[in-house]
């Protein structure tokens, strides 16, 4: 792992895989031992993107970590045909090489990860394979994308649309974003996994070693989920049918009804930091963080 600034008050890391592509990273270090977020996008939205979202949350006393997805914004390389990672990669490679290096600089700081969207989806995945890693989960604008959880005509959207991107990728052997303007380049594999959950609301990803529904429903971390009026990519239905699957979570179930849209919540950011901050201040008073053992697991 190497690291530069960007100019900012944020480091910018490069995370290394173990097949040699790279994740970039930017982290703001919050004071020492403080808890710290981590952010992981929707599909198609760049690191840099939640910049304010990222001062507002270190305006909250914690720091933030916000990673590129593995292909996309300045993480490299650019998928092709030859790219075969899906959710589950995600998951057990991606995921944990970020936690772990951001481990390393903040050995003493309560991790929380953060998913927007599929990064959220996603992020069930990791949390539930490795709970000990993290002190909680938040979720913001993150829901199911099984079209039934939608109002409506509007299940149209998720069904259509991601089959529509699966159908081509398959085609082309990768989805064409960067051309098409939707979404960027990406593996046929992750849009492969998205459009499937679209259809049938499970988690089945390509891949996978284990029943993750059965993970996640056993899932015990404290979690946060938050909607946000006028998105219709992840309504309050579809954020309800994601967390109806945490059987096992503390659950803190939040809606913001400013009519922010499933992005723009992010360049006005201030409610919903405060809130978070609130619940992370309010979650490690309940369950204080009292570090890891020396083999690594967590004790709280």
């Amino acid at each position: 792992m190497s690291d530069r600034t960007d100019g900012t008050a944020a480091e910018r890391l490069t995370v290394t895989l173990p097949d040699g592509a790279e994740l970039a990273v930017l982290h703001r270090p919050g004071p020492k031992a403080a808890p710290l977020v981590v952010v992981w996008p929707a599909l198609g939205v760049r690191a840099r993107f939640y910049r304010r979202f990222a001062e507002a949350l270190t305006a909250q006393g914690v720091g933030v970590a916000v990673a590129d997805l593995r292909g996309y914004g300045e993480s490299r390389p650019r998928p092709d045909a030859s790219a075969r990672y899906g959710y589950h990669e995600l998951a057990t490679v991606d995921y944990p090489a970020v936690f772990g290096a951001l481990r390393e600089r903040a050995p003493d700081s309560p991790l929380f990860l953060l998913g927007h969207s599929i990064g959220g989806q996603i992020g069930l995945m990791y949390a539930a394979r490795y709970p000990d890693d993290l002190a909680g989960v938040l979720l913001v604008a993150a829901g199911t994308p099984y079209f039934r959880t939608y109002p409506g005509l509007t299940g149209l959207i998720p069904l259509l649309g991601t089959n529509a991107v699966a159908g081509v990728a398959r085609v082309c052997g990768y989805w064409p974003g960067d051309v098409l303007r939707f979404s960027g380049r990406q593996s046929r594999v992750l849009v492969g996994d998205w459009a499937r959950m679209a259809r049938t609301g499970r988690y089945r990803p390509t891949g996978a070693d284990v029943d993750y529904e059965e993970l996640i429903a056993d899932l015990r971390l404290p979690v946060l989920a938050v909607s946000v009026g006028g998105d219709v990519l992840a309504p309050p239905g579809a954020v309800d049918a994601l967390c109806s699957l945490l059987r096992g979570a503390e659950v803190t179930r939040r809606h913001r009804p400013e009519r922010l849209s499933h992005t723009a919540w992010a360049t006005h950011p201030d409610a919903i930091a405060a809130e978070i901050g609130e619940w992370i201040e309010n979650t490690l008073t309940a369950r204080p963080w009292k570090g890891r053992t020396e083999d690594g697991d967590a004790v709280s």
